[in-house]
C-alpha cells in the first residue's frame, strides 16, 4: 500500500570518510551561526608605510688603549739613588723619575774631560810650534786625531751618564712603580709604567663589507657599563691597511677625548658607528616583517581584505626596517595580529602611527576602507 506523500524539510545525515555532514534545507550548508562566524572580520593593529630618513648604523665591541703607553725599564745595572714621581702622577715629558748610582760614572766623565783637555793644549802648542817650523806635521795630525778620539770618549760616557737616569719620554700618567730606594736593578728591570690617557685610542672591528662606508674622521658613539646611560662621542681615525683572511674583518681605531680621566686603558666598551645615511626611503615598523626562509613578506590591508606582498629591506634603526623594493608610502601593513591572518580575510583594523611612531594610536578601532 502506498504511503501518502507530505511535503516537509528533510533532514539528510551522510557520513563521508568518517565525518558527518549535515544538510538542511534545499540548499544545505553549515549553520547559521558558523556562517556568521566565518565571515566576522579579524581584528588587527596596522600602520601607515612612511616616507622618511634613515642611518645606516653598525654596531660592534671594542677595547680602549692608552693614546701613548710604555713600560719603563733601566738600561744598566746600578742601585736606585731616588725616585722623583708619585703613583698616579702627571708628569711631563723629559721628567727624571728614577735616578740610579752615578757616581763612578762620573767620576769616569772627569778622567775623560781631562785626557780631552790635555789633547787640546797639546794640539794648541804643537801648532805654534809648527809655525815656526820647530815640529812637523806629523806630529800635529796626530794630536788632532787623539783630541777627536778624546771627544767620542766624553760623549761615550755622557751617555752612559744619562742612562743612570730614567726619564718620562713623553708626557702621562706614571704608574706604579716596581722600585725602592737602594734596590739593584739590572737591565730590562721594569721600573714602572708610563700612560698618556687624556686622550684614549677605542680599537673594534667592522666587516669587510662595510668597507665601501668607513672613512677616516666619522664620528662614533661609545657605551660602557661602567658608566650607565653616558655616551662618549669620538672620531676614527685609522683604519687597518689589512683584512684578516679568518674572520673577514678590519680593525678600525677612534680617538676619544678622556679629560675627565673616566676611561681607562683596557675597558671593554660598545661602539655605535653611523656608515651611512639615506634620504626619503619607505619605512615600516620592524614588526610589520614576516620572514619565510630568506625572504620577507609583509601583509597589507586592500579594501578591507589582507593582501601578502614579497618586499626587500635595506638598513634597520630602532624599531623600524627600510624597504627597498615592494611598497610605497602610505600603504596600510599589519604590525599585530599577524598569526591570524592569511590573504583575502576580511579585518576590521586599528591604526596606528607609521614607522616613526611604534606606539599611540591614532584612531579608535575601524573597519579597513
Amino acid at each position: 500500500m502506498r504511503l501518502p506523500l507530505q511535503i516537509a524539510t528533510a533532514v539528510a545525515i551522510v557520513a563521508i570518510g568518517g565525518g558527518v555532514w549535515y544538510m538542511t534545507g534545499p540548499g544545505g550548508g553549515k549553520p547559521a551561526g558558523q556562517q556568521q562566524a566565518a565571515a566576522r572580520p579579524v581584528n588587527v593593529v596596522a600602520a601607515h608605510a612612511t616616507r622618511g630618513d634613515i642611518a645606516v648604523t653598525f654596531d660592534a665591541v671594542g677595547t680602549l688603549r692608552a693614546n701613548e703607553a710604555v713600560t719603563l725599564t733601566a738600561k744598566t745595572a746600578g742601585l736606585v739613588k731616588s725616585i722623583n714621581f708619585t703613583e698616579g702622577q702627571l708628569v711631563q715629558a723629559g721628567t727624571v723619575l728614577v735616578e740610579l748610582d752615578d757616581r763612578e760614572a762620573r767620576a769616569n766623565l772627569a778622567v775623560a774631560e781631562a785626557g780631552r783637555l790635555n789633547t787640546a793644549q797639546l794640539l794648541d802648542r804643537a801648532r805654534t810650534l809648527l809655525a815656526r817650523q820647530n815640529v812637523a806635521q806629523a806630529r800635529v795630525d796626530e794630536l788632532s786625531s787623539q783630541l777627536a778620539g778624546n771627544e767620542a770618549e766624553v760623549r761615550a760616557v755622557q751617555a752612559r751618564l744619562q742612562d743612570l737616569s730614567i726619564r718620562a719620554p713623553f708626557t702621562g700618567y706614571a704608574g706604579l712603580r716596581q722600585v725602592s730606594p737602594g734596590a739593584l736593578v739590572r737591565p730590562a728591570d721594569v721600573v714602572t709604567t708610563l700612560d698618556d690617557t687624556r686622550t684614549v685610542k677605542l680599537e673594534f672591528t667592522v666587516p669587510e663589507a662595510s668597507l665601501r662606508n668607513l672613512r677616516s674622521g666619522m664620528e662614533i658613539a661609545a657605551l660602557t657599563s661602567v658608566y650607565p646611560g653616558q655616551t662618549f662621542v669620538g672620531t676614527v681615525m685609522a683604519i687597518d691597511t689589512r683584512v684578516d683572511t679568518v674572520t673577514r674583518t678590519m680593525t678600525a681605531v677612534a680617538r676619544i677625548d678622556n679629560a675627565g680621566g673616566q676611561l681607562r686603558p683596557g675597558m671593554f666598551m660598545t661602539v655605535q658607528l653611523t656608515l651611512d645615511n639615506r634620504t626619503n626611503v619607505v619605512l615600516v615598523p620592524e614588526e610589520a616583517l614576516v620572514p619565510v626562509g630568506d625572504r620577507q613578506f609583509v601583509f597589507l590591508v586592500v579594501s578591507g581584505k589582507v593582501e601578502r606582498r614579497l618586499v626587500t629591506i635595506g638598513a634597520r634603526s630602532r624599531g623600524v626596517v627600510e624597504v627597498a623594493e615592494g611598497l610605497q608610502g602610505g600603504e596600510l601593513v599589519i604590525t599585530r595580529g599577524i598569526q591570524k591572518v592569511r590573504d583575502g580575510v576580511s579585518v576590521q583594523v586599528e591604526i596606528v602611527n607609521g614607522a616613526s611612531g611604534a606606539g599611540g594610536s591614532q584612531s579608535a578601532a575601524r573597519p579597513a576602507p
